[in-house]
């Protein structure tokens, strides 16, 4: 473990990326909490898995004016070093909460080109601004996933939101909740299959679709754009839908 520093705050803030309207969550230091960190480096290409029990799940890239391969784990509770299981591999981080432990916010930052696998069984996952693919899940609590590149998010309990900027994924991207609202910002420009269900809700979309529902279930299915490989699925349970176009900055 490495010394301490000051504990982060959330601050929303609108950027433009590649000629998109982003909202990104960005960091911002406030009051005088301690945190306590590991930090170290992987290499472009490695997997990251982080997993808690209970605690709310932040995830971004590297500060500004650390290395691009340098990643951070922080934790505002002082006991980080016995709640949480680091593991590390060739291509590989394995960060894992012990069983029932409450390890409070916990920070990530996850270094350029890392795949992200993050989920929490109890609170809230965000996920900002990385260049990896970003998977995300929250057993019970909500997602928000804002990247340039492309995303897979779902929850138990929770709504989920996702911002991608992406024109170009491999096969389908999922996106899901059992009890919670989904919405999917997709940028304009991209060609892809979609289908979208709700066993109870409605579906709204600014995409060219159309629909058919039947009882409480409302389904889409159809093509955006000329046809192509890439797809998009997104299931709500018990919620409703919105598919969303992110469009370049006037």
């Amino acid at each position: 473990m490495t010394g301490n520093t000051a504990s982060p705050c959330r601050t929303y803030r609108t950027v433009k990326r590649s000629g998109l309207l982003l909202l990104v969550l960005a960091l911002a230091a406030c009051g005088a909490d301690a945190t306590t960190s590991s930090s170290g480096t992987l290499a472009p290409g490695s997997h990251m898995t982080v997993h808690l029990g209970a605690g709310q799940l932040d995830a971004y890239k590297p500060k500004v004016g650390d290395a691009p391969d340098k990643y951070t784990i922080a934790s505002s509770d002082q006991t980080m070093s016995t709640l949480l299981q680091i593991a590390h591999g060739p291509k590989s981080l394995s960060v894992t909460s012990r069983p029932a432990a409450d390890t409070g916010d916990v920070l990530v930052r996850i270094p350029d080109g890392v795949t992200l696998d993050a989920s929490s069984q109890q609170g809230d996952v965000n996920v900002t601004d990385i260049t990896g693919v970003a998977n995300a899940h929250a057993d019970d609590g909500n997602v928000k996933v804002m990247v340039e590149g492309y995303a897979q998010a779902s929850a138990g309990n929770g709504n989920v939101t996702v911002y991608m900027g992406s024109t170009d994924w491999p096969g389908t991207l999922h996106f899901g909740s059992q009890l919670g609202d989904v919405e999917v910002w997709i940028n304009a420009t991209a060609n892809f299959h979609i289908r979208m269900h709700t066993d109870r809700g409605t579906i709204f979309t600014d995409f060219l679709l159309r629909g058919t529902s039947r009882g409480l279930a409302e389904t889409i299915d159809g093509n955006v754009g000329t046809p192509s490989t890439h797809g998009i699925d997104i299931e709500a349970h018990n919620g409703s839908i919105r598919l969303l176009q992110l469009k370049p900055q006037i």
